[in-house]
């Protein structure tokens, strides 16, 4: 086996630092024998063969395209599959063009409406010279395939021309250097001048969902674009800018800007900015530079908000009768956030664990229940949706549903068809980012009320912006902040630590008379000792004791992916204790019985960046899995659909929030310190509502109580309210 490296090799100058390097430890030459499977979406699949050695072996990887009889060069490397035994993962694939007759019977029996007998007739007729003669003239010859009629010439060439195409595109791209998993991808994208669109632009790849400036640059590089080419310093531009939305910043000041661009490409691209602003694909405003399309959306954001703070209260409400017996009576500051939403087109309520924001939210429903108003709540999340639902006796659900997410278009309601509500109630709005803030406030009709519910010290959301943090320092909005722990939830130790933490001082660690021990800090200062304990809290002690599931009750939480105890290596083990034996999903690493995380939205399959659940069934003839999700739902999905979904028995804080599960395993270790901060320590914790236990090193919680998570993000939101 030979040392293969694929890619550009790094040299000195402006390309050097940002040429790409693909190591590959082996390289093979494989005769196709039979495909054992292909991944509905046709990039993913599995196939058996024989090597140039004579070595029969299981190849898997971005081989969609591959047919029966043709012989592929793939780099890679030897893994040992638990069911399947020894495999080859191809990183890189070279498809050699097809000279056998079984390559051409391969090549030919995939083509719509042909198969193995249609296939077996045109070489017969033609020969080795078969694929150039379709080629010279598809509707001739493929009409004088038996069974091909006129009803079916129209989609036997059309399937010919997209087959032909894509290996045109597979060829170009894999001989400049680019990933095999592109190039399928790329062609769906950019259609049947994918060719043409590159090498006059090889920066139009990065539109592609996942490909980032250093694959375009070194495909850019390859075609023989120059350094300070302006499509070059163009993209590189548009790249940090999305860089820094990744890290929730709506804009970078453009000195910072152009530091970062310099950095990545070697050059100045100062005049890129310019350049941009002209084409209408950035703004620049007030040495701000936002991509054009995220600073549209701020902008509809603020003026949403601002039309709800100018509009007069239209909910038709004589007499509010605050309730002063029975299960629950509200106290001041409770009950005048409920006065505060129907007086106010747009309020807030803030308040940490315990202080009653939720008793807030089902006396709103109660209170105006009789006088026919119609109050909608809502979460980000699916889980915060039915804990919702559960805790007010009224009908909750994700923001996505409530808007109608149409896949591939957008919410389906909007200010044409807003939401059907006199008072939407929006809970844990600390997760609010602008692009999903933006579409929900254009939903909200013109007589509606909005209350935002949240935390604003929990971690900021994943995406761009800090809606909930940016409309109170804006100051306009009604704010009502709630800091009286109620004595039911001061009985809890978990609560306590939560207000401790959030104050950077050390959790209690004692329960006092009439507080319920609910907390526990386990010292381990091993790495070893640390995986090992949690693993064993999470999958067999935690749930013994209170009598949980482990796969979905009990929820291991860690800030990083990497390391000897991040989220990668205690899913490892988790899932090695929990589901040894569960059987392998095709073309995933995944295995039913798996506790799973969804990674993105899927507006197509109902499924949201962060939903978690478990992988309960496998259909192979129709391939499709059947997942359990925490929120009660059984979503039927085609294995495809996996692809951003990855094993969910631990998950980064992040992920984490909006969600709450009975019993939460938290770890704090020292190699996590860039990543420790009291915000995502209070957020962890939060997250537990029967029991909590924290594993790790003392000084490593004491290292987060430090530091307040002081990253700035560049906004715009808070000063066009306030203005």
């Amino acid at each position: 086996m030979s040392q293969h490296c694929h890619g550009p090799a790094v040299g000195a100058g402006p390309w050097s630092t940002v040429a790409r390097v693909t190591i590959v430890a082996e390289s093979l030459v494989v005769e196709v024998e039979r495909v054992r499977w292909r991944s509905p979406d046709g990039e993913f699949a599995v196939l058996s063969g024989v090597t140039d050695q004579g070595e029969a072996v299981t190849v898997t990887g971005p081989l969609g395209h591959v047919h029966e009889g043709e012989t592929v060069e793939v780099g890679g490397g030897w893994r040992e599959h638990e069911r399947f035994g020894r495999q080859f993962a191809a990183e890189v694939v070279r498809l050699r063009e097809p000279v056998s007759e079984a390559a051409l019977l391969g090549v030919l029996a995939a083509v719509k409406h042909v198969g193995r007998l249609g296939a077996g007739y045109l070489v017969d007729r033609w020969g080795a010279e078969v694929l150039e003669v379709v080629d010279a003239d598809p509707r001739a010859r493929l009409l004088e395939v038996p069974g091909i009629g006129r009803a079916r010439i129209g989609a036997a060439v059309a399937s010919w021309q997209e087959a032909r195409a894509l290996r045109a595109v597979r060829l170009f791209l894999d001989s400049h250097g680019v990933p095999a998993a592109v190039a399928a991808r790329a062609a769906r994208a950019l259609g049947p001048q994918t060719i043409d669109v590159l090498t006059d632009d090889p920066y139009r790849i990065t539109e592609l969902e996942g490909v980032g400036f250093a694959t375009a640059d070194a495909l850019a590089r390859a075609l023989g674009t120059p350094p300070d080419a302006p499509s070059r310093l163009r993209a590189g531009v548009v790249h940090v800018l999305r860089e820094a939305e990744s890290d929730g910043h709506c804009g970078l000041p453009r000195a910072e800007l152009a530091g970062r661009a310099a950095r990545l490409l070697g050059a100045d691209a100062d005049d890129a900015v310019d350049e941009l602003a002209a084409r209408g694909e950035v703004v620049v405003e007030a040495e701000l530079v936002s991509g054009a399309a995220l600073h549209r959306t701020e902008t509809r954001l603020a003026e949403r908000v601002s039309a709800l703070l100018e509009g007069a209260p239209a909910l038709k409400v004589r007499t509010l009768r605050r309730p002063v017996r029975g299960a629950f009576v509200p106290t001041d500051a409770q009950w005048a956030a409920v006065e505060r939403a129907v007086e106010h087109r747009l309020s807030i309520l803030t308040g940490g664990p315990g202080t009653g924001k939720t008793a807030v939210m089902r006396t709103l429903v109660d209170v105006l229940r009789p006088h026919g108003v119609r109050v909608r709540l809502c979460a980000p999340t699916g889980k915060a949706a039915r804990r919702l639902a559960e805790s007010t006796g009224a009908e909750a659900t994700t923001i996505h549903r409530l808007l109608e997410w149409v896949p591939g278009e957008g919410p389906a309601r909007g200010p044409a068809d807003p939401v059907d509500a006199d008072l939407l109630v929006v809970d844990e709005a600390s997760m609010l980012d602008v692009r999903l803030a933006g579409a929900l406030f254009a939903a909200v009709g013109e007589r509606t009320h909005v209350l935002l519910v949240g935390d604003p010290d929990q971690l900021a959301p994943v995406g761009p912006g800090r809606v909930l943090g940016d409309l109170l320092a804006a100051g306009r909005v009604p704010v009502t902040a709630l800091t009286e722990i109620f004595r039911q939830a001061a009985r809890s130790l978990i609560v306590r630590a939560a207000h401790a933490i959030n104050a950077g001082e050390h959790p209690p660690r004692a329960a006092s008379p009439g507080v319920e021990r609910d907390l526990y800090f386990v010292t381990r200062d091993d790495p070893a000792a640390i995986l090992a304990e949690v693993v064993s809290l999470a999958s067999r002690r935690l749930p013994d004791h209170l009598g949980l599931e482990p796969r979905s009750d009990v929820q291991v939480l860690a800030p990083m992916h990497k390391g000897p105890v991040g989220v990668d290596a205690l899913n490892s083990e988790l899932r090695a204790v929990l589901n040894p034996d569960g059987p392998p999903l095709p073309g995933s690493a995944l295995r039913v019985g798996d506790r799973v995380l969804q990674t993105v939205n899927d507006h197509e399959h109902q499924l949201m960046n962060g939903e978690t659940g478990v992988l309960v069934h496998h259909d192979a003839e129709r391939d499709r899995v059947v997942f359990a999700t925490d929120d009660g739902r059984r979503l039927t999905l085609p294995t495809s659909a996996l692809a951003t979904v990855r094993l969910g028995h631990a998950a980064s804080v992040h992920k984490a929030q909006g969600s709450q599960w009975p019993a939460v395993v938290v770890v704090l270790f020292r190699g996590h310190a860039h990543m420790l901060t009291r915000n995502l320590l209070y957020t962890a914790v939060s997250r537990a509502q029967r029991m909590l236990v924290l594993v790790g090193q003392p000084e490593a919680l004491g290292f987060a109580l430090r530091r307040v998570d002081g990253h700035r993000r560049h906004t715009r939101l808070a000063g066009l309210v306030a203005a």
